[in-house]
């Protein structure tokens, strides 16, 4: 009984030899075979978690020169990014170039105001896992007279001296596209003769107080001018005004580059008396007094 036993152990022991070394391949162990099948795994069938850690733009100056890239931080290298896993929100994307823990997207085309922020979104590359996004990121852009920008069209930026203007920040006049309407009265009917409580004023930045004296006159209505340049909705922006006297004159000058106005009288917000305003031709650019029951044009702005 021994011996037989001896026998089968001696023959469980010489199959469990021939078991693994069939199971083997060109002369590998099971044991190094599993850990290469884990290795493998680890480095291409594994998900390794990164954290999107922030953004920065880069080649950008306020109102003088757009952004012209964006540096993306990790805590580790996302080894198989590419621009595809990466969505731009507020401007165009271009190429993604760097490697280890940055990467820098070059963008143009932006939208969003100078000094506005874009959102950076990443969807998760191939074995990696990436938590942290979406990132926001302020951006500056070139401003120049004639960008369409806000709502409109830029018609003005404040320089030195300058009511409106501060140091080291670009400001000016935003102009509506295009026209309100092809004729108006200044005034309603029943203030057509009467002065407005505190007069206006004439000159740069004075436009969108005089706006708001003549419509606690007039009242909120779309009858007469100031009241239709307030109701303008452009670019869903809802402070729209008539311009003063010096503002207008501005958009005279540059009105090749803003576009859209005709030969034509413009109302200004400027009160002369308690029967007229101050009023535009856009054929010579001369200024003139008109009554306030006078039909002329109005082009709504706005400040940036």
């Amino acid at each position: 009984m021994k011996l037989k036993m001896k026998y089968l152990v001696m023959m469980l022991v010489a199959l469990s030899a021939l078991f693994f070394t069939a199971c083997s391949n060109e002369g590998d162990s099971v044991e190094g075979k599993t850990d290469s099948i884990f290795k493998s795994k680890g480095k291409a069938g594994k998900s390794s978690d990164i954290i999107f850690q922030s953004v920065e733009q880069t080649g950008g100056t306020s109102g003088k020169a757009d952004s012209s890239a964006l540096i993306l931080t990790f805590d580790g290298d996302p080894a198989t990014l590419t621009a595809d896993n990466i969505k731009v929100t507020g401007a165009t994307k271009g190429v993604l170039s760097g490697s280890g823990t940055t990467r820098s997207l070059s963008i143009s085309k932006i939208t969003v105001a100078n000094g506005a922020t874009v959102s950076v979104e990443i969807t998760n590359p191939s074995g990696y896992e990436i938590t942290g996004s979406p990132q926001t990121v302020l951006v500056h852009r070139s401003l120049y007279i004639g960008m369409p920008y806000l709502g409109g069209v830029i018609a003005y930026i404040y320089q030195p001296g300058d009511s409106g203007y501060v140091k080291g920040r670009v400001g000016g006049i935003i102009a509506a596209a295009k026209d309100q309407s092809h004729g108006i009265m200044w005034a309603m009917e029943d203030y057509q003769t009467t002065a407005l409580p505190g007069s206006t004023r004439t000159g740069l930045g004075s436009g969108r107080s005089n706006t708001d004296k003549i419509i606690a006159q007039n009242g909120r209505g779309s009858t007469y001018a100031a009241g239709l340049a307030r109701a303008c909705r452009n670019g869903g922006y809802s402070d729209w005004f008539l311009p003063s006297k010096d503002e207008l004159n501005k958009l005279y000058v540059i009105r090749a580059a803003i576009g859209g106005f005709a030969d034509a009288n413009y109302w200004s917000s400027s009160m002369c008396d308690g029967s007229s305003a101050w009023d535009q031709f856009f054929y010579g650019g001369f200024q003139n007094t008109f009554s306030k029951n006078t039909i002329s044009r109005v082009r709504a702005v706005r400040y940036f």
